[in-house]
């Protein structure tokens, strides 16, 4: 069974995406800001990490990227990193994946379905 770890500071949308990967099959651990997704990542070992970028503090996802690619143990979980800064301040920001600003492996902009969000997921476990 394949571990998810969703770190987000959105309690609804946390649970909602819990439930629904629960019920794929998935186990999902979760967390609700950058510092204890860093920690859940090192104690949990999550197959991949669904990543918010705006937490606790504006753009804390880019940090926690950046916290899990730098450490040994983290480096090569996949991250899938999803924002809603574009609806929600109504920028037309085009943000993707980035070596060094933005090290992650995927990046979809919320709202996103639960289809779209599988389907993702799926292709970046390889199933």
């Amino acid at each position: 069974m394949k571990k998810i770890l969703l770190v987000d500071d959105d309690v609804d949308l946390v649970e909602i995406n819990r439930d629904y990967l629960l019920t794929k099959g998935y186990s999902v651990v979760t967390a609700l800001n950058g510092r204890d997704g860093i920690k859940t990542a090192l104690e949990e070992k999550p197959d991949l990490v669904v990543l918010d970028v705006m937490m606790t503090d504006v753009g804390e996802g880019f940090e926690v990227a950046r916290a899990l690619r730098e450490n040994v143990k983290t480096r090569s979980i996949p991250i899938l990193m999803l924002t809603g800064v574009n609806r929600e301040h109504g920028f037309n920001l085009v943000v993707g994946p980035d070596e060094t600003w933005n090290p992650v492996d995927e990046f979809l902009d919320k709202p996103v379905t639960h289809e779209e969000l599988l389907k993702k997921i799926s292709q970046m476990l390889g199933e």
